[in-house]
């Protein structure tokens, strides 16, 4: 039996112009929170509760014999502070679930995530950020473009209007942006072909659980994965897609190779995505994925892999005290 440090984000209170933009993801941590606690006491484990805070680091030290940390906290004003939780966790000495900080910190600007990937050969379509609607346009990047916040996940921020075939909607796009999430413009060349999410599961050895493609039902007229259309859980999800064994292997190849590039540990979603050749190309690396059964990619295709959720956290606590333990022993 573990002693487990839960920290997690409360429900926050949002205005109605907030909660447009955002439909979801401001209660989602309160909520796998939940449900992970539920699994680890199926295990015997015993579950100390740590709301995040300005007095998160005090409170975790509080919290006497913590054998290991398990972190749903997304930030605690806001998802761009989410490295900076686990900047804390890495000075109170105790295992964590997750990527450290500089791995968290990379995957959140979306820029140098790509920057990253790139230099480390992982294939991924061309980028431009833009810091405001007037900044001139990269000779290399060509429309369609396909125009989202630099920091944001859970498809904040992506609307139809985010594929852009001109500059006057390029231009438009990227005002929305800036204005509406306070942050730079992340601009891409689009990528055209099917899209697929991957789940990368463990430390040491990772491995690729099933893969999932995921489509827009064709009543909603776009095959844009919006901000609204994921919030009402209406993406249709195939798992394990049902695609040739070449293509998988292809697209679990390309998933490690940015799970391996960008050091993470014990668990990240990979978004992949077709370029015209139908070749896969790295749409974004989530270091952080929600864990909500029923909602969340990630549970889904860990459990069309053999895995419960008591067995996947248990499986996440294991592997993040076994690389903590090999990184004391070095």
């Amino acid at each position: 039996m573990y002693k487990i440090g839960l920290v997690y984000n409360e429900p926050q209170k949002i205005t109605a112009a907030e909660k447009k933009l955002d439909p979801r993801s401001y209660r989602q941590p309160a909520i796998i929170a939940d449900y992970i606690e539920e699994a680890f006491v199926t295990r015997g484990h015993q579950i100390t509760r740590i709301p995040a805070s300005l007095n998160l680091l005090q409170d975790i030290l509080a919290a006497d014999g913590l054998d290991v940390i398990f972190n749903v906290c997304t930030g605690i004003n806001s998802k761009q502070e989410q490295a900076n939780i686990f900047a804390l966790l890495e000075l109170v000495d105790i295992p964590f679930v997750g990527s450290g900080l500089s791995t968290q910190a990379t995957a959140l600007n979306k820029a140098n995530a790509s920057a990253a990937l790139a230099a480390a050969g992982v294939p991924i379509s061309e980028f431009q950020t833009f810091f405001s609607a007037e900044d001139s346009l990269h000779s290399n990047m060509d429309f369609p473009m396909f125009v989202k916040p630099l920091h944001e996940g859970s498809a904040l921020g992506i609307t139809v209007d985010s594929l852009v075939e001109n500059d006057r909607d390029l231009r438009q796009q990227i005002k929305y942006v800036i204005k509406n999430f306070k942050q730079p413009a992340l601009v891409e060349g689009y990528l055209p072909g099917r899209e697929f999410s991957v789940a990368v599961l463990g430390t040491k050895n990772p491995k690729v659980l099933p893969i999932t493609e995921l489509e827009v039902p064709e009543e909603y007229g776009t095959k844009i994965q919006t901000v609204d259309i994921k919030a009402e859980n209406a993406i249709k999800r195939i798992c394990p897609a049902e695609i040739s064994e070449e293509l998988a292997e292809d697209i679990a190849d390309t998933a490690l190779q940015a799970y391996t590039a960008l050091q993470c540990s014990e668990l990240a979603r990979i978004d992949v995505r077709l370029d015209k050749n139908g070749k896969p190309n790295i749409i974004e690396i989530n270091t952080m994925p929600a864990l909500e059964p029923g909602y969340a990619h990630y549970p889904l295709m860990a459990e069309v892999g053999g895995y419960s959720m008591s067995d996947l956290v248990e499986t996440l606590i294991t592997e993040a005290i076994e690389a903590w333990e090999q990184k004391k022993a070095a």
